[in-house]
């Protein structure tokens, strides 16, 4: 990536240069195809782990507001990519000057209205994880009411960039897409300001939602094992915030170069890629159940044969996990963000380790017992409870 970065400003910023030593004509270099690169691999991998959370999910009951929120990024992220091909397909990228206004003019169309679908996908998929969070983790108010905050800040910061990007030219949207009116329109400086104060914000929420969980974890007396496998998968967002950090860093770019069509090419890969990261790295923790299910398939197979004999038990189990997912829905969908711990040190270790049980230690309760078996006995009655609701007996049944 750092390779096709320098290639990029090469292009832009010494264009003369380039010619001379290339004896290819300008108008035949052209970005699009890397930018496409970019855009369908992160959304390919988007799709691919966004897929793998909800099917995990959804089959060990902890399908909640969170996986709704992430589907409805990932839509996001695939409109963006759909209009960022079109936007190629048009001539975006290409520097050459040999293209048709109507052309042109649809070119910066699609890539502008791609670039505001692009924020909106990884706001959508912050707030996924910030919810995720507070589902899994906020137990206090003040954890809560530090989260939720959070909701709000992200929309309305990531929507007026949105706004800025398509009424710099007040009410006369068309005039951003042509290039020759589009000397009328609010300073470029205003927006790349404004630009600087959003990445750096997104970059914060990043680094917070990353720490957040080492927050929680670290007070608990759990094995070092235990706050390490947690912190690995929950604090993933550093990833994230790197991401932002370089995506943030790409503005100048565009008041290098005076062609409109390739002088936000790396500043639009760097988005896709930074929505990307966000959606998978949020998805991650949600995966493990799955992972962990088919791993005990494939190394006990010859056992999941011979244990494959109705069970009373079992089928029981499963009748009740039936009733209660018809029955409960206001502790699935509406107890997670309201209930609070107000009690001991003690009451709150026991309610974030149920969470953590039925999420993201799902079918995995011997890692568990082996590691911080005092603890789970204490919330035993409490994981078991909640446990009716995912088939950690069916997984078992299968190894």
């Amino acid at each position: 990536m750092d390779g096709s970065h320098g290639h990029h400003h090469h292009g832009n910023g010494t264009l003369g240069n380039s010619t001379s030593a290339n004896p290819k004509p300008a108008s035949s270099i052209n970005y699009g195809p890397e930018l496409l690169a970019a855009v369908w691999t992160m959304s390919a991998l988007s799709i691919v782990v966004v897929a793998l959370r909800s099917v995990g999910n959804a089959k060990f009951g902890n399908f909640q507001i969170s996986d709704l929120v992430t589907l409805f990024a990932l839509i996001l992220l695939f409109i963006a990519a759909v209009l960022s091909n079109v936007a190629v397909d048009y001539g975006y990228g290409q520097t050459g000057s040999a293209l048709e206004l109507h052309r042109e003019m649809n070119s910066l169309k699609y890539s502008t209205i791609s670039q505001a679908v692009i924020t909106l996908a990884a706001t959508a998929g912050r707030l996924a994880f910030i919810i995720y969070l507070i589902e899994l983790l906020a137990a206090r108010k003040l954890h809560r009411i530090i989260l939720w905050v959070l909701v709000p800040c992200q929309i309305i910061v990531n929507v007026i960039s949105v706004f800025l990007l398509f009424f710099q030219c007040t009410t006369h949207v068309n005039k951003l897409f042509n290039p020759s009116q589009s000397n009328s329109c609010m300073s470029l400086d205003v927006q790349i300001d404004y630009a600087y104060f959003q990445g750096s914000f997104n970059s914060a929420c990043d680094l917070l939602l990353a720490v957040f969980p080492i927050y929680i974890f670290w007070r608990f007396n759990w094995t070092l094992k235990v706050k390490l496998v947690l912190v690995s998968l929950l604090s993933l967002g550093v990833v994230a915030m790197a991401a932002s950090l370089v995506k943030t860093l790409e503005y100048p770019s565009i008041v290098a170069s005076t062609n409109p069509r390739i002088n936000r090419v790396t500043l639009l890969r760097w988005m896709f890629i930074e929505a990307g990261v966000v959606l998978i790295t949020a998805s991650i923790p949600c995966i493990r159940p799955l992972i962990v299910h088919f791993i005990k398939k494939l190394t006990h197979r010859a056992q999941t044969q011979h244990q494959k004999m109705p069970n009373p038990e079992t089928t029981q189990t499963t009748s009740l996990n039936v009733s209660q997912l018809t029955q409960d829905w206001k502790s699935r969908w509406i107890m997670p963000y309201m209930q609070q711990q107000n009690g001991s040190g003690d009451d709150l270790e026991r309610h974030i380790l149920a969470n953590i049980t039925t999420h993201i230690f799902a079918g995995d309760r011997e890692f568990l017992d082996r590691n911080i078996p005092g603890i789970v006995r204490k919330v035993e009655v409490e994981v078991t409870v909640v446990g009716d609701e995912i088939p950690l007996r069916e997984v078992g049944g299968d190894t």
